[in-house]
């Protein structure tokens, strides 16, 4: 039963801060190590996989962070689809209604972020007793603008026996970055601590909205 004070129905507007990194993963890498749902497992058609860490200072719940995984493009129902296959926040509205709405197998997690210095930060997530990620990034100086105009979106998830389609939409400003140190807890998150990274953007500010989704029972 969902509490009242925590449904907050799509769509939804957010804006923050965060980091995008893109990964040229294998297949073997996805099927055994991307914790992807069974309905899409033998599915996998390639692209490159994601990990985001976001700030978000507004939401319809309010400020909190999020640590996810994209694996990547699978083929379902004859076109290609992306899915959320982990994904940690630091806000139990968050989690309530990112299931409800959108599907989205969010958990628990604590964030921590350290800025360094005017360019680096470092990012501590961690559940219980077990930090699932620290990394330390380093942020470039020219920016330019980011938007899923040309790096889009279109996810599937399943949740309960109903399928959520949404196509989430955003822009910012971005700036590249790079990986210092990063340590990854591979029972709790894909570790792609090993991986070479295509890009990392740092974007700051961004604005999101994610949309009332398609269901199908």
């Amino acid at each position: 039963m969902i509490k009242k004070e925590f449904f907050s129905p799509a769509p939804w507007q957010m804006s923050g801060k965060g980091y995008i990194f893109l990964y040229p993963l294998t297949k073997e890498f996805i099927m055994t190590q991307g914790m992807v749902p069974d309905f899409l497992k033998g599915r996998y058609t390639g692209g490159f996989g994601s990990m985001m860490l976001v700030d978000y200072a507004d939401s319809n719940v309010g400020p909190y962070s999020e640590l996810l995984f994209i694996p990547g493009k699978f083929d379902y129902k004859g076109k290609k689809w992306q899915t959320i296959s982990k994904i940690y926040v630091s806000s139990e509205a968050s989690i309530v209604n990112g299931r409800k709405n959108w599907g989205i197998p969010k958990e628990r997690a604590t964030f921590e972020f350290k800025r360094l210095n005017e360019r680096e930060e470092r990012i501590i997530v961690t559940a219980g007793e077990t930090r699932i990620l620290d990394v330390v990034l380093r942020s470039g100086v020219m920016p330019f603008p980011v938007s899923t105009k040309f790096l889009p979106f279109h996810l599937v998830q399943r949740e309960k026996q109903k399928e959520f389609y949404t196509s989430f939409s955003g822009k910012g400003t971005g700036r590249l970055a790079k990986v210092k140190k990063i340590r990854i807890d591979s029972d709790f998150f894909p570790d792609v601590s090993l991986k070479k990274t295509l890009a990392v953007v740092h974007v700051d500010p961004f604005m999101l909205t994610f949309p009332v989704p398609r269901i199908e029972r």
